[in-house]
């Protein structure tokens, strides 16, 4: 897989997050909402982040650590910040 094609996967699972988080906060002003409905959405766009993250830092790991400029104390950094995020 091409990196283009790699970045037009993961632009699409943003557009898809964007899209759960957009009808949740329909959902605030709209008084007739479906509760369960809400919680379900709350649910997917919270697992499709997850999934988003766990995509981006498979596909970009090695090229954020292959990078010249990219030293210990960037690497360390990197790895603290995924270790940060994904043990929530």
């Amino acid at each position: 897989m091409d990196a283009e094609e790699i970045r037009k996967q993961l632009s699409n699972r943003i557009h898809r997050i964007k899209g759960q988080l957009d009808a949740i906060e329909r959902g605030l002003y709209n008084e007739d909402e479906d509760c369960e409905k809400t919680l379900l959405l709350l649910k997917a766009s919270s697992q499709a982040l997850k999934k988003f993250g766990e995509a981006y830092v498979q596909e970009y790991m090695d090229r954020c650590f292959s990078d010249k400029k990219s030293g210990a104390v960037v690497q360390k950094n990197v790895k603290k910040a995924i270790k940060a995020a994904f043990s929530l």
